[in-house]
Parts: structure tokens; sequence; C-alpha cells
């Protein structure tokens, strides 16, 4: 249960840049940093969207000196966590899949995971977890994705940070209820981009959110 409006995290889901920003792990481990490549693909409607990070790159890896969501004394005395297996091959780490207005696939290394996420009040929201593999998975892949399956879901590596930063928006919220503000990254519009650095996919679920409103 997550304690805020559920379309915050229909908008969390939709953000592709704050990951390598926020999510120490993401950054540290060069799972999701915005210097290595992919891009971002939004619907013609705007309430579907695709963010995808590529494997790094020798250049990618030297570019984030310095930010503050590396921190080059985190260590893992198990790297089988980031031994990963380029299945299709397409260099993918790090994929997400939103559909309006509730749904999200997912595939972060060789977990594949499906999020729902419903009201259950105007400040609390459901989130339930669905992880998958394929029928014809080798025991060695089961085993890779069940291992990576620590990077998400309620305890996740990554994903607990998401479970509370919701209540933290909308604490902040509610101290300045007559205050607005607009980041326009990535433009105005809710077109498709070749960068994660852009908040399209949420200009876009707001969009269809108001056509379907008549808001």
């Amino acid at each position: 249960m997550l304690p805020n409006n559920w379309k915050m995290y229909a908008e969390n889901a939709r953000d592709s840049y704050h990951a390598s920003l926020l999510h120490l792990f993401f950054a540290t481990f060069k799972l999701n940093r915005l210097s290595q490549g992919g891009g971002l693909v939004v619907s013609p409607n705007g309430g579907c969207s695709v963010s995808e990070t590529l494997a790094p790159t020798e250049t990618d890896d030297k570019s984030y000196a310095g930010m503050r969501s590396v921190d080059e004394d985190y260590t893992l005395k198990d790297m089988r966590l980031m031994d990963v297996v380029d299945e299709h091959p397409d260099r993918v780490r790090h994929q997400i899949v939103t559909v309006f207005p509730n749904f999200v696939l997912q595939k972060t290394q060789n977990a594949m995971a499906i999020r729902f996420f419903t009201p259950n009040a105007v400040d609390r929201t459901h989130l339930e977890w669905i992880y998958f593999g394929y029928a014809d998975d080798t025991p060695e892949m089961r085993k890779r994705r069940l291992r990576h399956l620590n990077l998400g879901g309620p305890a996740g590596f990554v994903s607990m940070e998401d479970g509370c930063v919701g209540g933290f928006v909308e604490r902040g919220i509610a101290t300045a209820e007559r205050e607005s503000a607009i980041v326009g990254m990535g433009g105005a519009g809710v077109e498709s981009q070749a960068t994660r650095a852009t908040e399209a996919a949420v200009r876009g679920f707001w969009s269809m959110w108001r056509r379907m409103t008549g808001l």
C-alpha cells in the first residue's frame, strides 16, 4: 500500500529521467544513467510509453563522475546480481512500458515484472507486482531472474524508494496548496524523443486524462 494518490504513481512510472539521478543503486552499478544510450517512445494519444536504457559504454562510465546518485563506497558481496544475459539481444538493461492508465511492464537486467496500481482511497494506492519468466528458461536463467528480483518489489534495492517518495510529495504539496510550478523538461509536447531527459510521457498521461475527464 502506497501513501499517495494513484496518479502520483502513474507519474513515477512515466518519469524517464529520475531513476539515474535519485536511485543510488541504478547509477552506482550502471544499470540506468542518462549518459547511457536509450530513449522514450510515446504513443500518439500520449497515454502509453516505452522508456529504454542501454548497457553502458566506457565513455558513459567516465561522464557520471561526481553525480550525487553515484557512491563508489557501495559494493556488493555477491556480484551475481550484476550477471546479466543479453537475451534478445538488444543491449537493453532497463525498460519500462506504461499502458494508460495503471499498467506497467518492466525489464531490469533479466528480471521481468508486471505492475498494477489501483486507488484504495484519495491518498492510498494498492500496488501489485507479478514476476514472470519464459516456459523454456533454463534452470540457470530462472535462478538469475530470481536473483535480479531483489532490485524490484516492495523491498527491492530500487523500488522501495519509489514506494515512499509519493508520500513525501503529498506532504510537500499540502504545505503549498495555492502554489504552482511547471518544469518543461524536454519541451512542452508529448512526442517521442531520443533521450530520457524529458517529461513527455508524464505530459502525455495528463493530456489523455484531461481528454477522458473533460477537464
